[in-house]
């Protein structure tokens, strides 16, 4: 159901744009973070109830989002805007006595969104994303360490809303489903340019 939405609305997106009076263009990059909640306590504890011993733990909290994006102006307050994010890795490392595990996540995905503005420079948007989540976790035992890695692709939906004023723009984005059902959800705060 939901690669039927994105067709429909990339086809609705693209008619708008063709049809559009001539608007503008422009391009501009976000910084930002997004909290994660890794779950680290519970796996920790999971760990010390099967091997019977302590486990020390320690992990990320939150991830740094970067994004670019172009949007185009299709009348005086709608823009279509396409982007793509990347975030930095999110880990956890759990120790038993000389033994260690690790897991470390990222995300990467492109997004399109219709942003209707208002004339205070006020926001907001909604679209959709195409994302992934990327996995790789290790486990050390003794001088031996073992290996995995994994990713689940998908899309969702996305909502978003912001202030913008003499091209810096601040925002707030909720990406539902990153890596399709099943993925996690991302709250990207982030300041920005527009050139």
């Amino acid at each position: 159901m939901k690669k039927i939405l994105v067709l429909i609305l990339s086809v609705l997106f693209a008619y708008n744009i063709a049809n559009a009076e001539q608007g503008q263009f422009r391009i501009g990059a976000e910084l930002g973070w997004s909290p994660v909640e890794l779950e680290a306590e519970n796996t920790a504890q999971q760990l010390a109830n099967l091997s019977g011993s302590t486990v020390n733990v320690e992990y990320d909290t939150g991830a740094f989002v970067g994004r670019i994006f172009g949007d185009y102006g299709v009348t005086s307050n709608v823009d279509i805007e396409v982007g793509y994010f990347q975030t930095s890795s999110v880990d956890a490392t759990y120790k038993i006595g000389s033994d260690s595990a690790t897991e470390s996540y990222d995300a990467n995905g492109l997004d399109i969104a219709a942003v209707i503005k208002g004339d205070s420079g006020f926001f907001g948007k909604a679209g959709m994303h195409s994302s992934s989540i990327n996995a790789f976790g290790s486990i050390t035992i003794g001088a031996t360490t073992y290996s995995v890695t994994d990713s689940i692709d998908g899309t969702g939906m996305l909502a978003g809303l912001g202030y913008e004023q003499d091209q810096i723009r601040y925002s707030f984005t909720h990406y539902a489903d990153v890596g399709g059902d099943g993925g996690s959800d991302f709250n990207f705060f982030s300041v920005g340019y527009i050139f």
